[in-house]
């Protein structure tokens, strides 16, 4: 549920609620007043609307005067329309959320069926939320796997792919489309959950990239045994960065801009020339990238080795990566003028 639909609501069942007290408060006033202070208190004027407009009928608790009952008229009449009122819009939303949960999940799975060459990311713990707002932010589109309703309904609202499943069962994945998906990123709180998931993607993708979390860096040779391509400890990236952070601190800000996802950033691209590229056969110098692209290739990486600051001389080849440093509109110009 959006925010509108959520202040909708919240002014349909302020109506109602609004009826009823202020018709428990013109009826304690009615009655206090007609039968007199002498004779009756507050609570016994209360008690008597509270029984009128719920109809339990317990009977007059001091004698009516024709005013009085009038008022009792009048407060049977608005309370018994306020309540049914209340009653009607909370049965209401009931329905529709049932409903809106139903149907919800249905066009969110016909939504993901449409999906191909995008990312999932099992586990929406501190890490996996980090990871989600990346891929996010770079408008990537990844389907978020979690057992925690809470946390996919938020990824719901800010307009990502949410599934609210298991991501260590195969059902899940194949929900999320892991045969037609490039990445999987596993960020789960156990380690045992992690491996259980890459080897269950593994087996239904085998091209499948699979990035994972580990808990304990021990555990990451675990992890690509079982098949993921990259696996790393936050805890021990979070540490390492922190005396980057201390010795180089100039050099670790530049990267944090370089490394950020979004328009207006820096970013490190990487380019694969596949066969049919132009880029194939011509020099660096021959592809001008930085004249018609305004990217800066930083490094070529070829058959596992990598070629550092190339010269303009170097002859590129179908299977060759380059890296390359500048905004994401350089590096689609980039990509474009590789292609052509």
């Amino acid at each position: 549920m959006d925010k509108a639909e959520a202040n909708a609501w919240r002014v349909r069942f302020t109506v109602p609620v609004v009826m009823v007290l202020v018709t428990h408060l013109f009826g304690t006033v009615g009655f206090w007043l007609t039968w007199g202070t002498e004779r009756a208190s507050w609570f016994d004027a209360l008690f008597m609307t509270f029984t009128t407009v719920t109809t339990i009928g317990y009977g007059e608790i001091h004698p009516l005067s024709t005013a009085g009952r009038l008022v009792a008229m009048g407060v049977a009449a608005t309370g018994m329309a306020s309540l049914f009122y209340l009653f009607t819009t909370t049965m209401e939303f009931m329905v529709n959320a049932q409903l809106r949960g139903r149907f919800g999940k249905r066009r969110m799975q016909s939504r993901i069926d449409m999906l191909s060459g995008h990312f999932i990311v099992a586990g929406l713990g501190r890490v996996g939320r980090q990871a989600a707002s990346e891929l996010h932010e770079a408008k990537v589109p990844f389907v978020a796997l979690d057992t925690d309703l809470r946390a996919v309904d938020q990824a719901i609202e800010r307009g990502e792919f949410g599934l609210d499943r298991d991501a260590a069962t195969e059902e899940a994945l194949k929900r999320a489309g892991i045969e037609r998906a490039k990445g999987l990123i596993v960020t789960t709180e156990s380690d045992a959950t992690n491996l259980f998931v890459i080897m269950s993607a593994r087996q239904l993708n085998p091209k499948l990239f699979i990035v994972s979390r580990a808990g304990d860096e021990a555990t990451v040779a675990k992890l690509l045994r079982a098949g993921a391509d990259r696996a790393m400890s936050p805890y021990a990236v979070g540490g390492r960065r922190l005396a980057h952070m201390m010795l180089s601190p100039r050099v670790v800000d530049f990267f944090e801009t370089a490394l950020k996802a979004g328009e207006r950033s820096l970013n490190i691209g990487d380019i694969l020339v596949t066969q049919g590229m132009s880029a194939a056969g011509r020099t660096l110098a021959g592809l001008r990238a930085g004249q018609e692209a305004g990217a800066t290739v930083l490094a070529v990486l070829r058959s596992g080795e990598v070629n550092a600051s190339p010269r303009g001389d170097f002859t590129l080849a179908t299977g060759d990566r380059l890296l390359a440093l500048g905004t994401a509109e350089q590096l689609e110009r980039l990509e474009r003028l590789m292609e052509s």
